[in-house]
Parts: C-alpha cells; sequence; structure tokens
C-alpha cells in the first residue's frame, strides 16, 4: 500500500493516532463527505463526461422522460389532481429533474406538480437552480428530509444509496470481524481486523447465510435502514422509486462475489484502490435490494416490482418516447442511438442498474407499466 499525500489523509491518520483504528465506514464517510475535502464536498458536481463517471440521466434525456411516464402513472393511480409531490435525493446536477419536468411540462399533470429537490450542501443547490431556471417556479429545496411534514406523491432516488458509507466486514474463524483502517509506523496504512462497531452490525452478521466461507468480505449498508425509515415517516400516500447498482440476497453473497462490491470510480476508471488519493475519487458498493425491501416491509412500504432497468425502461412505451423525442428521424448510426443503446444493453447500463418500486397507502397489487415486461421482486424474499 502507497502513502497518502493529500490533506485529508493528514487529517484520518490524526483522528486514528488520537482514537485508534477507524471502520472502513468511518473512513468512506470523510472521504466521501468530510465537509472541506470530502469528494462530494464542493460545489463542482463529478458527474458526466467531464467528471469521474456518469448515471443514467446523463447518458440521454429519454431516461427521465421513460421515469416521467412512470410518474404520470402513479399520477393518475393516486387520482389527485391539486398536488402532486416529486421529491428527489440526490440530484447531483439536476439532469433528471430537467428532463422530467421539460416531457411533462406540457401534460396535464404538470399543474399538480411539487417538485422538490432535497440537498444538504448549499454550493450544490445554487448549482442545481442555475441550470433548473426554466422550472425554478415549480421546483423548491431543502436541505434535509425532516424539513418536510408529508408527501403525497413519489420519493426517487438514482444511484443514491450505493454512495452511502458501508461497513466493511470479513469472515475469519467462524465469525464475522470488522475492517478497522490503521497505519504503521513508518506512515503507511494498513487493515486490521476488530470486533463489530455496533449491535445493529451484530444483529445483521447473526442473520447472514451460514454457508459463507472462511476469508469471505463483504459490505453492510445499514444506512439504507435509516433512510427507508426516514421516507415513511414524511410517506403519507404514494410511491418510492429507487434506482441502483445492485443484486438481491442471494446474488449478493454468491460465493464468486468474495471481495464484496467496493469500487472507486476516477476519470471515467474503476478500481479497488479505495484507500488511495481520498477524497478525490468516488468510492461506491452495490446496493442489497433484498434487505431494501425487506426494511422497507419493517416501517410499512410494500413492494410493487423489481426488475433490470432495461426491463423497466422497456415497458414504458420505449420506442414511441423515443421517437417523440427525436421528431420522429434519427440516424441508426448517429452517437445519440448509441447513448440510448447504453441505458439498455447488458454491457452498458440495461443489466448493472435495477428498479425497485415500493408503495404506501395505495392498492398492493398494482401492476405498474414500468414492470408490464419483467417483474422479479420474488427473487428478494
Amino acid at each position: 500500500m502507497k502513502n497518502f499525500s493529500n490533506e485529508l489523509i493528514k487529517i484520518i491518520c490524526d483522528r486514528v493516532k488520537d482514537l485508534g483504528p477507524i471502520t472502513f465506514k468511518d473512513f468512506m464517510e470523510m472521504a466521501l463527505y468530510h465537509e472541506k475535502y470530502g469528494y462530494y464536498s464542493g460545489s463542482y458536481v463529478p458527474i458526466g463526461k467531464k467528471g469521474d463517471f456518469i448515471t443514467s440521466p446523463h447518458t440521454h434525456s429519454l431516461y427521465g422522460a421513460l421515469l416521467a411516464r412512470q410518474i404520470e402513472e402513479f399520477w393518475n393511480i393516486l387520482e389527485n389532481r391539486k398536488a402532486f409531490t416529486i421529491l428527489e435525493m440526490g440530484a447531483g446536477a439536476g439532469y433528471l429533474a430537467k428532463d422530467i419536468m421539460s416531457y411533462l411540462s406540457n401534460r396535464e399533470i404538470f399543474k399538480s406538480i411539487n417538485y422538490i429537490i432535497v440537498e444538504h450542501r448549499a454550493e450544490t443547490a445554487s448549482y442545481q437552480q442555475d441550470f433548473l431556471r426554466p422550472f425554478i417556479d415549480k421546483i423548491s429545496w431543502v436541505s434535509r428530509l425532516s424539513d418536510l411534514d408529508s408527501v403525497t406523491g413519489c420519493i426517487i432516488s438514482n444511484e443514491l444509496l450505493d454512495a452511502f458509507p458501508v461497513h466493511l466486514i470479513q469472515k475469519e474463524a467462524s465469525d464475522f470481524k470488522e475492517i478497522y483502517l490503521d497505519f504503521r509506523e513508518d506512515g503507511r496504512h494498513t487493515e486490521v481486523f476488530g470486533n463489530l462497531s455496533n449491535p445493529k452490525l451484530i444483529e445483521y452478521a447473526k442473520a447472514l447465510p451460514l454457508e459463507i466461507p472462511e476469508g469471505y468480505r463483504t459490505e453492510v449498508n445499514l444506512g439504507i435502514k435509516t433512510w427507508i425509515s426516514e421516507l415513511a415517516n414524511i410517506m403519507y400516500k404514494g410511491f418510492v422509486v429507487t434506482i441502483d447498482y445492485g443484486h438481491t440476497r442471494k446474488e449478493y453473497f454468491h460465493p464468486a462475489r468474495n471481495r464484496g462490491t467496493l469500487l472507486a470510480y476516477m476519470n471515467h476508471r474503476v478500481n479497488e484502490d479505495l484507500y488511495e488519493r481520498p477524497g478525490e475519487q468516488d468510492l461506491t458498493a452495490h446496493v442489497n435490494f433484498s434487505n431494501l425491501h425487506e426494511w422497507g416491509q419493517d416501517v410499512g412500504f410494500f413492494t410493487l416490482g423489481y426488475a433490470p432497468q432495461w426491463a423497466f425502461l422497456a415497458g414504458l412505451d420505449f420506442e414511441e418516447t423515443f421517437m417523440e423525442l427525436s421528431g420522429g428521424k434519427f440516424d441508426p448510426f448517429s452517437p445519440e442511438l448509441a447513448a440510448v443503446k447504453m441505458l439498455l444493453l447488458p454491457q452498458g447500463m440495461g443489466e448493472s442498474h435495477k428498479v425497485l418500486v415500493q408503495g404506501n397507502g395505495v392498492p398492493s397489487d398494482l401492476a405498474l407499466k414500468g414492470f408490464s415486461l419483467k417483474n422479479i421482486m420474488k427473487r428478494l424474499y
């Protein structure tokens, strides 16, 4: 392992000297969210062609348009013609909000929409406000979920949960140990094993599959449990749409995935050097959608559908919407069509990204259009 050289690692090193080894979760939280040096601390949103990674909304406006069609179905189901809230968390540069609002701007639903973006960083909110100026009368910002009393409509997140700091654990001597970050006398960083750091993590580890072998390493995203509980506190009636990299429990703990799913991204290149350049590269861990499903049930949500992104998008009148956006004309060899393919094809985002929709206060047997081609939610159990 190499030496760290930036300012953030000095802060991390001092913390370890003062308090002893820190959990990987604490390291990841500082690397991503330190108020001054964290990856997401600046006003610049590091997404898109000039950033470190690209998300579906940056690929093509068709993504937002198709999600808007699903949102319109939500609106029809709720039969609320006066007030329909679209709450987005992790809005990034604002591309998804812009594409959703652009598509719905000429439709009946538009006059009912109250679009809210949750963004705790004032600099990022300011960036979004400039970008979304054409819709500024319909969009408002809050810094935290607790600022809201009640939501009727839908809550959407796109590649949000994979950036929650995770505990890193490994099975050792028939028991699970947690991975901690420490520093040697020569200043180099090293991983050390320690006891699981909190009761919730101990409880989680006890429920893991018994057949997990020695040396198996995986992540635990307890932040998802807190997040879905917070959503339940504000959701009066409606839907939660979660889109992210991820797997079901069976897939997550597959024997071949014995080093977990943690990855680092920088300049559109992926690597496993998680401790290198903290604050300068993104860190992500795939979502265990079975956890999201079960923890949602615990707080009153029920799962309406789960599918790979390609199936969800294709079920929402994909061709009709694409022709609508392109004016009925397109070059089959154009970069635009290549971008659309990236949303659908397995080698793009079509298979790696999953869509889970949960409901509250609506019929539990709804057949949503986005799952008309494929609904594999039984795999979550």
